[in-house]
């Protein structure tokens, strides 16, 4: 259990202005305790995680920051039940490159399914020290 938490929840809008909405929760400094290096890193993979919802999941999107003692976790629900499946994009390849950024950047990542009712795809960072 956290000694410290707080969150913040915003309805995403079905498009891809979604990453915006969420870029703007954590610029509004939800998470004050956090460095500027994770800061940066959460901006882009909060991105990331609203533009996959949006585009391979259904509304209603909601995504949701966390911040509990040195950890900030970034989440996104849809309402569509399929998992994401990350593949291995080609040099060529305009896209498929995004659950690998998250695998790559976030200190733990997951996905919880929630019985036909969506998906949760979420991930930590620590802060900076």
């Amino acid at each position: 259990m956290c000694a410290t938490r707080n969150e913040q929840r915003v309805d995403l809008p079905d498009d891809l202005s979604a990453a915006r909405a969420f870029r703007d929760v954590l610029r509004r400094g939800i998470c004050p305790e956090h460095g500027a290096a994770s800061l940066d890193t959460a901006l882009l993979l909060a991105t990331e995680l609203a533009v996959n919802a949006v585009r391979h999941g259904s509304p209603p999107v909601f995504a949701t920051v966390t911040c509990c003692d040195d950890v900030l976790r970034l989440s996104v629900r849809d309402s569509d039940p399929r998992l994401p499946e990350p593949r291995e994009a080609e040099p060529g390849d305009v896209s498929g490159r995004g659950m690998a950024l998250v695998a790559a950047l976030s200190e733990r990542w997951g996905v919880d399914s929630h019985e036909g009712d969506g998906k949760t795809v979420w991930l930590e960072l620590r802060t900076a020290a």
